[in-house]
C-alpha cells in the first residue's frame, strides 16, 4: 500500500518536471514565472490557445519593480499603488489591489487553482488594472521615500513595510491573501475579499465590482 501511494505521487508530480502546474501542491512550490522550463507556458504562448489569453490594452508606463516582482498567468499589472491608481484613471477602469507576499503560501495557492480559470483570468486582464503589492519584499526605498507610520510610528524603508503599513492603516487588515477594488476616486466597489477557492464566488467578486464600478 506504501509503494502504491509513492509510486501514484511520483507519478503526479512527473508532468511538473515540464512545467506543468501541480494545483494540490501550488502553496508550497515557487511561482510558475520562476520556473527554468515553463513548457506549457510555452506551447500556449507559441499556439496562441489554452487558458493564456494576452491583454488587450498595454499598460499606461512602465511598471516600477518589475524587473524582480512579477505577476502570474501572464498578467499585466502594476507593483506601485500609486502609479497603478493614476492609470486607472488615465483607463477608466476599476483597480484590483492583491496584497500578496513572497512567502504567502495561500496567496500562490490562490494564484494556481482560481487566478488559472479563464474566466478569471479574461476578467482581470482586459477589465481591471491589476497592481500586486507585496508586504514581505526587502527591497529598500529611496531614503526620501522613508516615512513614519501613523499605525505604529515606526519608520519605514522598505516596499514590504510600506505596503503592509497601507494595507493595514487603509483597511484595518495584516493578512494575505487580500483583495481590494477600487473606484477612480479609491474608493472601494464592494467589501474586500480574502482566501477563498471557490471560483464562482470570486468571478461573481469581480463581476459585481464592475457592475458598481460603471453605475458610479
Amino acid at each position: 500500500m506504501i509503494s502504491i501511494v509513492i509510486f501514484s505521487f511520483v507519478i503526479y508530480l512527473m508532468p511538473g518536471m515540464f512545467g506543468a502546474p501541480l494545483k494540490a501542491l501550488a502553496g508550497y512550490l515557487p511561482p510558475m514565472s520562476t520556473h527554468d522550463f515553463p513548457l506549457l507556458d510555452e506551447v500556449r504562448n507559441n499556439s496562441g490557445s489554452g487558458m493564456m489569453a494576452s491583454n488587450k490594452e498595454e499598460l499606461c508606463d512602465s511598471p516600477k519593480y518589475a524587473d524582480f516582482l512579477h505577476l502570474p498567468h501572464g498578467i499585466k499589472g502594476y507593483f506601485d499603488y500609486e502609479q497603478a491608481i493614476q492609470c486607472s484613471k488615465e483607463k477608466n477602469k476599476p483597480l484590483f489591489i492583491d496584497f500578496t507576499g513572497h512567502g504567502c503560501v495561500n496567496c500562490r495557492e490562490m494564484e494556481a487553482r482560481v487566478w488559472s480559470d479563464p474566466e478569471v483570468l479574461e476578467i482581470l486582464k482586459n477589465d481591471y488594472i491589476v497592481v500586486a503589492l507585496y508586504v514581505d519584499d526587502k527591497t529598500s526605498l529611496p531614503e526620501n521615500a522613508w516615512y513614519t507610520s501613523s499605525y505604529d510610528n515606526k519608520l519605514k524603508k522598505s516596499i514590504g513595510k510600506q505596503n503592509a503599513d497601507f494595507q493595514i492603516t487603509r483597511y484595518n487588515n495584516n493578512a494575505q491573501p487580500f483583495y481590494v477594488l477600487l473606484d477612480n476616486d479609491e474608493n472601494m466597489l464592494l467589501p474586500p475579499k480574502a482566501y477563498d477557492l471557490d471560483i464562482r464566488n470570486f468571478v461573481d467578486f469581480l463581476e459585481e465590482g464592475k457592475k458598481n464600478f460603471t453605475a458610479r
